[in-house]
């Protein structure tokens, strides 16, 4: 008898259609894949292959995050748990939400509260045309980050006090800059953001 256990890992499946697939098709599909996809308007879109670079900016928000709220009251999740809206179902590479006990099988966000995309070099027009717009329609979003992965700026979308969103984002740059979130009164320094990250500043 071979030692090594039974290969029950999932082949790869082919989307259930090439033309429109309605939500709940989407959601039965996806459960099954080892590969990312969104679902936008009908169309499933694989999400691309990361970089080092991306994973570890991914990495550092959530451990910035870990070390500034209390997790006993917040949710920090990376890449794999989406959010959804009427006509679209992403996975935000950070969703930051009150902790929610409810139900430890759900698939998706409740309230997100924070949403961070690391830009990909083809994500930059999704990032902050298509996904901005979507991430800002949840009544409980307080701020969207954006994260440059080769260099240190980060783009800042925070809920002002007459409950819009600015038309243009802050830009943070640099080492030595933080991100204040002031609906949180914290403030993510870019220097653990970037930590680890060769950049030329």
């Amino acid at each position: 008898m071979s030692g090594f256990a039974e290969d029950k890992s999932p082949a790869y499946e082919a989307p259930p259609s090439d033309g429109y697939v309605d939500k709940a098709t989407f959601c039965r599909w996806v459960e099954r894949q080892e590969r990312k996809y969104e679902w936008k308007g009908g169309r499933i879109v694989q999400m691309t292959n990361v970089t080092w670079a991306h994973s570890t900016i991914v990495t550092n928000f959530v451990l910035t995050f870990g070390a500034q709220l209390d997790r006993n009251h917040w949710s920090i999740m990376a890449v794999d748990f989406g959010v959804e809206t009427d006509d679209a179902i992403r996975y935000p590479d950070v969703v930051v939400e009150p902790k929610n006990a409810d139900d430890p099988q759900r698939r998706r966000a409740i309230a997100p509260t924070i949403m961070v995309e690391v830009l990909s070099p083809s994500s930059g027009a999704r990032d902050f045309v298509e996904k901005c717009a979507e991430y800002q329609t949840f009544p409980t979003l307080e701020v969207y980050i954006v994260a440059s992965q080769d260099e240190p700026i980060c783009w800042l979308w925070q809920r002002q006090a007459d409950g819009t969103f600015p038309q243009c984002p802050e830009e943070i740059a640099g080492r030595e800059a933080a991100i204040e979130l002031k609906a949180r009164a914290i403030a993510l320094p870019m220097s653990e953001i970037y930590a680890d990250i060769p950049t030329t500043w």
